[in-house]
């Protein structure tokens, strides 16, 4: 039998076989001494390394070649930890990672997917669940063959542009794919323009298609920060007379757009770096979604130069004695509902969406602890009841005080804490407009219901509690982030100077 012709994929160092002889290998190509098998070795995961040696040479032909296509066709979980996870193709195409999602239909739970090969697992030893369900048997089986008719039509386009003599790009290969699985872009689901991307996007997050990396749904909080970058995106649009596609949204586009926000102003004034730099990761991981999804091919949004700004921010927190000043304020029912709300906060160190969800049953007065699973983190969290918080509770008939709004609730609490004297001056760099400037405040006007949470952390840090219990009540998981609500000031940390002999 005449030996099939040895080709070459884009990179010139992964040997793949001729689509037409697909079953027979050269034996050549599997021999740890050639040339081109020395070449790829270095490249993790599309090589044969040295420990596979001797089982290798003892594979039969068609083993040899499944091992060799699954090292450079990879096929993976999008998203393991979520109960129900869309499954993907990667593959290094001229040192840019090209990946291809597989269709909706096909997402799978975890337990059910062997990660080592790629594949569902279709044996019944293996996958208790199989055992009296067909229709789970017949899902599986249709997964893996999906995964090898997307495989046998990658090694077909690769064939053709060695064939053709091309060198293709990742972006011409993924092209190539999506004809060859007759998916071309007249025949995909289109999109206007990008706004009507984010609203399919925002409907599919509500409906629980799409779901945070804990496999739960989007909170209310991360869908407004969704519709707050769409409408950012409006008013770039209409400022710069242009209309946005998913394929504009280019590197030139990110470049421009982080401009006007610098240059723009807003109805709080000017736009700063973390609002600017969540406005940036929204519209990732728009991309990436559409991407991963086949929605669209553009793949700047990868590019190390469409990055997010962080700014570490310079924040306040209120001392005990000005949490002091604001519990014996004299105040009427709504207001006094807006500061025993936010002094939950201060005493526990809860979120203010945490706050708004407090029930009777979370507050276990026997045992003199709160017990709740939060809803960002998913984490189940327990903090001691102080006696403060005991008579706060107690104004309530020992229920948690209502929550107004989070935007209602910052306006009135700037006026509680000016009513309660809380008015030293505060001196705050700030990048506004992409320039750093001194600005001057009165403590008051920068109080808002996050202040709360560092509040907690750092009179809990003050009063030498050991930074892993504030952790356990806060939920925070590394200790860099928590040291960022820790917001001692310049002239109580020199205090704390003093102390030391070196000072005295």
């Amino acid at each position: 039998m005449k030996k099939p012709e040895i080709i070459y994929n884009i990179n010139d160092l992964t040997c793949l076989t001729s689509a037409s002889d697909a079953d027979v290998i050269p034996q050549e190509l599997f021999r740890t001494n050639h040339p081109d098998c020395d070449k790829t070795r270095q490249l993790q995961g599309t090589t044969l390394e040295k420990s596979t040696q001797k089982p290798f040479n003892r594979m039969t032909m068609r083993q040899k070649q499944d091992l060799y296509t699954r090292r450079m066709i990879r096929f993976s979980l999008k998203n393991p930890a979520q109960p129900l996870t869309s499954i993907r193709m990667r593959m290094t195409i001229n040192h840019v990672r090209m990946s291809y999602a597989l269709a909706p239909t096909f997402k799978i739970e975890p337990k059910h997917w062997d990660s080592t090969e790629g594949r569902a697992i279709v044996d019944s030893k293996r996958n208790a669940d199989l055992k009296g369900n067909p229709r789970l048997r017949v899902r599986l089986d249709n997964i893996n063959t999906e995964i090898d008719k997307i495989t046998n039509a990658v090694l077909a386009v690769l064939a053709r542009f060695q064939q053709q003599g091309i060198r293709a790009s990742a972006d011409q290969v993924r092209n190539e794919l999506q004809r060859e699985l007759g998916q071309e872009a007249s025949k995909a689901r289109t999109f206007r323009d990008v706004f009507e991307y984010i609203d399919f996007y925002i409907n599919a997050c509500r409906e629980g298609t799409i779901l945070n990396s804990t496999g739960t749904r989007l909170t209310p909080g991360t869908i407004r920060s969704y519709l707050s970058t769409k409408s950012a995106l409006r008013r770039y649009a209409e400022a710069r007379h242009i209309r946005l596609t998913l394929e504009s949204l280019t590197l030139d586009f990110y470049n421009d757009f982080v401009k006007y926000l610098n240059e723009a102003t807003h109805s709080r004034g000017r736009y700063r770096p973390n609002v600017i730099g969540k406005f940036v990761k929204n519209i990732r991981t728009f991309l990436r979604y559409a991407f991963d999804n086949n929605y669209t091919l553009n793949s700047d949004f990868k590019r190390r130069e469409f990055k997010v700004f962080q700014e570490t921010v310079e924040t306040i927190y209120l001392n005990e004695d000005e949490l002091q000043l604001l519990y014996d304020l004299e105040l009427p029912p709504s207001q006094a509902e807006v500061r025993d709300a936010f002094l939950v906060g201060c005493y526990t160190g809860l979120r203010f969406s945490d706050i708004g969800r407090l029930q009777p049953h979370h507050i276990r007065f026997d045992e003199g602890i709160i017990v709740i699973t939060t809803q960002k983190t998913n984490r189940t969290i327990a903090v001691p009841i102080c006696p403060k918080l005991r008579s706060i509770f107690a104004r309530y008939n020992n229920c948690p005080p209502p929550t107004q709004s989070n935007q209602a609730t910052n306006r009135m609490l700037k006026q509680l804490c000016r009513k309660a004297g809380i008015t030293s001056k505060v001196y705050l760099t700030e990048v506004l407009g992409g320039e750093r400037q001194m600005r001057c405040y009165e403590k008051c006007d920068l109080v808002t219901t996050h202040t709360a949470r560092r509040s907690f952390a750092t009179n809990a840090f003050k009063n030498d509690i050991p930074a892993a219990l504030i952790m356990s009540a806060t939920g925070h998981t590394t200790e860099a982030n928590f040291r960022r609500y820790i917001r001692c000031t310049a002239e109580e940390k020199a205090v704390a100077l003093k102390q030391y002999k070196f000072f005295n």
